[in-house]
């Protein structure tokens, strides 16, 4: 079973590298970088047009609404462990 993390694709700066980002709990915005096999996605995003995807995340505590997760790497301003709201993410098989 994975789960999976709502967020915005761009394209990253190399091949199979890809720009993320998503909001943490109190709506503010994390980034980071993620490779392809990482994320779950349709089309090809563009600078100008990013695409909404998902980022698989590990599951690690939950209160109320809320999820601590850990990201396949750390984010540009908060590290690799977000919390973010439950109803941004998703498991599947």
């Amino acid at each position: 079973m994975e789960v999976w993390l709502s967020c915005s694709i761009s394209p990253g700066l190399f091949t199979g590298e890809y720009s993320v980002r998503g909001y943490l709990f109190d709506n503010s915005e994390f980034s980071m970088f993620a490779q392809v096999e990482d994320l779950d996605f349709e089309g090809e995003p563009t600078p100008e047009n990013p695409v909404e995807g998902w980022i698989k995340i590990v599951k690690m505590d939950a209160k109320d609404d809320l999820l601590l997760v850990n990201l396949p790497r750390p984010t540009l301003e908060n590290g690799q462990a977000i919390t973010v709201k439950s109803n941004l993410v998703k498991t599947s098989q």
